[in-house]
């Protein structure tokens, strides 16, 4: 980051266009890059100086991601920092605070997207962009793919920047953004809720493998969203949990022929003095029979440590995705969000989190963020090709799609404590057996100790090994083989 030197910008870390900025240590350095400079700390230079910092401070986060991304190709002669600081210096506005929207990268060369909808959902922490994609299909270019980089930044109270970096170059369905969201129903876990984000669209022609490294012959101007949570009043503004999740039960229950969900809260386990002053509102997403349904906000008052919600007479066949938060009875919220997630129906069946997910169209699967080896569409990855993955390790199975055991034949060679045998060319070792491919070569190299020399090969296949000269030997795999090395002391 550049510092102030004798009153004047200097040096900086990279190159601004051409030029390097150098010790400005008088006036008549610095005139000869801003020559109306006639006073350091002029109230122009002090403003000047503001916007330098505040550019500074906004542009840090992301020089190693979407700077180095974007930038990387036209930085000739120069640094993508440097680009990016010349690209952005006229954005900074004269309040002094650089807002998302005047951010430049990169050398976009086409017009921007209609973003139609930006909605994040907090019961599962996801944010997806709709938008039209039109693509620029050509005679030359008839196949072309559609990639995006979406950079959030995150609401502060500090007036500290952060943003959300893991999307820089994300695959989506053409004509939607899905973030990245995690398998797990964590209840703290809102990652994804931003206060406003920039996205960016790259086309790749499919056949052009080369240009696919280079994001700036194909980039559009960036367009920007704000995400609208589609549960009224949801927010992150709230840090104290009075009530966490870990304070409630549940249960069904069969009263007259109806289906109840009972939730009961223990009070010991909140930070709540009078309970009857207190109303948690809570919404629910209901997964069942391929669908998805959400519910209408519903309220519960803490003088009553119980609330019934009735399911009907036929039970229920599904999941249940939750929202609460705690409110007075005035309507103040003082409690953080929390969600939950009820894997069991009526009849006690479980439902995995994220085949409800899947299941019920609630989410798109390639947005997860999976535990292991796991696969959005395919789910577990080792289950699911458990056979082949052995074939492959055991070597049955190569690149070609043949399927052939391998042939395969051990040399032993017991060790000796007078000298060393070094074996090459094996593909896998057990104890003192190595195993090698049928008819391949095995390389030994033989070293005696101090007070012993080497003095022969012993055993059923000795007469078969050839000397190379200088402790060196080779011996032809064509079948098992089994010698030793005899040392003799000198």
């Amino acid at each position: 980051m550049a510092r102030i030197n004798q009153g004047f910008l200097g040096n900086a870390s990279g190159k601004l266009g051409n030029v390097v900025f150098a010790k400005w240590r008088d006036l008549q350095t610095a005139h000869q890059y801003q020559p109306d400079i006639h006073d350091a700390n002029s109230p122009a230079q002090k403003k000047q100086r503001s916007r330098m910092v505040t550019l500074l401070q906004f542009l840090k986060p992301l020089n190693k991601n979407f700077i180095k991304f974007f930038n990387s190709s036209i930085a000739k002669g120069s640094t993508p920092w440097a680009v990016a600081i010349k690209q952005n210096m006229s954005g900074v506005p004269e309040s002094g605070c650089f807002p998302l929207n005047n951010l430049r990268l990169g050398k976009p060369n086409l017009p921007s997207f209609e973003i139609i909808e930006a909605t994040y959902n907090p019961f599962i922490d996801l944010t997806t962009v709709r938008y039209v994609p039109n693509l620029p299909v050509s005679s030359q270019n008839p196949f072309p793919y559609l990639c995006c980089a979406v950079l959030g930044q995150y609401k502060t109270t500090d007036g500290s920047i952060k943003f959300d970096i893991r999307h820089l170059l994300s695959e989506n369905p053409v004509g939607i953004f899905l973030c990245s969201y995690y398998s797990g129903g964590h209840e703290h876990a809102f990652e994804n809720i931003w206060s406003h984000g920039r996205m960016w669209f790259i086309y790749y022609d499919t056949f052009d493998i080369e240009g696919h490294y280079d994001p700036i012959p194909n980039l559009s101007e960036p367009s920007d969203f704000t995400p609208v949570s589609i549960v009224e009043g949801f927010n992150v503004d709230i840090p104290d949990d009075l009530v966490p999740l870990d304070a409630f039960s549940w249960k069904y229950e069969k009263k007259a022929d109806k289906w109840y969900l009972i939730l009961s809260i223990d009070i010991k386990k909140t930070k709540i003095k009078k309970p009857a002053d207190y109303t948690i509102i809570f919404w629910g997403v209901a997964l069942r029979d391929s669908k998805h349904e959400q519910s209408e906000p519903m309220e519960w008052n803490l003088k009553n440590t119980t609330k019934e919600i009735e399911l009907g007479d036929k039970g229920f066949d599904g999941s249940i995705l939750g929202l609460y938060s705690l409110f007075t009875t005035e309507g103040e919220q003082v409690s953080r969000f929390n969600r939950f997630y009820i894997s069991k129906d009526t009849d006690d069946k479980e439902h995995p989190y994220f085949d409800q997910l899947f299941d019920c169209c609630y989410a798109f699967p390639t947005s997860f963020i999976l535990d292991g080896n796991q696969c959005g569409f395919c789910g577990s990855i080792d289950e699911l090709f458990s056979d082949i993955i052995e074939l492959w390790e055991q070597g049955y199975l190569g690149n070609d799609s043949d399927i052939e055991p391998r042939n395969e034949v051990a040399l032993k060679i017991p060790t000796d404590a007078n000298g060393t045998i070094t074996v090459t060319g094996f593909i896998s070792q057990e104890l003192n057996d190595y195993i090698f491919d049928r008819d391949k070569v095995a390389l030994l190299e033989v070293v005696a100790k101090s007070g012993f020399s080497f003095s022969k090969w012993d055993g059923t296949d000795a007469a078969d090994v050839k000397d190379l000269g200088t402790g060196k030997f080779e011996l032809v795999m064509s079948k098992e083989r089994s010698i030793s090395a005899v040392f003799i002391a000198i």
